[in-house]
């Protein structure tokens, strides 16, 4: 192998050049003038040898950068898979790169280098692509590869703080509700830290409206009734034709995602997919809590009351009456929730990338799903439902 190429979303990009002088730190290394390439090299007997590590930064070089990772994207994004959610993680990180360093060596890249390649993956919490198509983290395991395998059963995103909060202007009413919320979790035995940023504060925040909130609820509860059949039964066919009369019902046709819909449509779903679409009854009840039909959202150890969110809608026995006797609550309530899962979602990721339990006894999986409809209640990255990020 001659070359590979680092991907990375990190805030100090200067730091990339800190990390290869390090791991090379015995041979000599070249910063060009204007940083974008670094040279290392070492003498041997009548030669020389070198590595060369070349710079496309997105501040710098937009058009070209955003052209890089639209190709990256299209490419992993077509590869089928059962690693769907290895997947689906793989692209959000793919949408946050902000550097990207071509490394081409002319002895070619044998093992001790690519060591060396990891190290510095490590420092900057990169990836790393291999010319056979594969994509490796930091680690150097198998993300993901053209025939949809993966050596990880989960993969953790890194983002620059500067790309995720940035569009975040800290207020009063954020700080002060960030601090209420680790007091909160350090009551509950949960870790936290205090460089976890806010979110957004009650003077910039648009919560969703309840046309958006009650259609996406109702979308919520038939693909997971849905997904739910098919995973007791396998009976694809009998399934949607249930569905299908429940969305006449509840003029529901046009609630549904781009994937919803693929996955509603497809005779031969996926297993993964159809216990991921199980999931979205912790989502819906989310948005039975911020529709007022259920009280409290109580602390996520455990998974929701499915036949009483079903409940829900079934009793309502019409989009107009389920409309009508929801109340959406009130800004306050959502962002005080939205601030809570976030510091959650922290704890459950910390306890993962460090092989240890979850504290406090959280479910990782509902905290996971709670996140990404309070992301979606209050806006985040102003992302389309199919889109919702849960970063932490």
């Amino acid at each position: 192998m001659q070359q590979c190429t680092l991907y990375v979303s990190i805030q100090d990009r200067e730091s990339v050049t800190d990390a290869i002088r390090k791991a090379f730190s015995e041979k000599t290394v070249e910063v060009s003038t204007d940083d974008r390439a670094v040279t290392v090299s070492s003498k041997k007997w009548f030669s020389k040898s070198t590595i060369t590590f070349n710079t496309l930064r997105e501040d710098l070089d937009p058009e070209a950068f955003d052209q890089m990772k639209r190709g990256m994207y299209g490419y992993f994004s077509q590869i089928e898979t059962p690693h769907v959610r290895v997947q689906q993680k793989l692209l959000m990180q793919i949408t946050a790169l902000n550097v990207a360093v071509g490394i081409v060596s002319s002895d070619g890249i044998d093992k001790e280098t690519f060591q060396k390649i990891l190290e510095i993956a490590r420092s900057v919490h990169g990836i790393v692509f291999l010319p056979t198509g594969e994509m490796l983290d930091k680690e150097g395991k198998l993300i993901l590869d053209t025939a949809g395998e993966s050596e990880l059963e989960d993969f953790i995103l890194t983002v620059s703080v500067d790309l995720i909060d940035g569009h975040i202007h800290p207020t009063p009413s954020g700080e002060a509700r960030k601090q209420r919320s680790m007091q909160l979790l350090r009551e509950q035995g949960i870790p936290v830290i205090d460089h976890l940023p806010v979110i957004v504060g009650d003077e910039d925040a648009v919560i969703r409206t309840k046309d958006e909130i009650v259609q996406r609820a109702i979308a919520l509860c038939l693909i997971a009734v849905y997904s739910g059949g098919i995973a007791e039964n396998g009976n694809v066919e009998e399934e949607r034709e249930f569905i299908e009369g429940i969305i006449e019902q509840y003029g529901a046709e046009g609630f549904f995602t781009e994937k919803e819909r693929a996955f509603l449509y497809n005779d031969a779903p996926d297993r993964t997919d159809t216990i991921q679409m199980v999931w979205m009854y912790e989502c819906y009840w989310v948005l039975l809590w911020a529709l007022g039909y259920v009280e409290t959202l109580d602390f996520p150890s455990d998974i929701c009351d499915v036949q009483s969110a079903i409940d829900c809608l079934r009793l309502a026995e019409n989009y107009d009456a389920f409309y009508q006797n929801a109340t959406v609550r009130s800004k306050t309530e959502i962002l005080d929730q939205a601030d809570l899962i976030y510091r959650y979602d922290w704890a459950c990721v910390d306890a993962r990338i460090n092989n240890r339990p979850v504290a406090g006894g959280l479910n990782d999986e509902v905290v996971l799903e709670r996140h990404r409809a309070l992301n979606w209640l209050v806006r985040y990255m102003d992302a389309d439902w199919d889109d919702v990020q849960m970063d932490t």
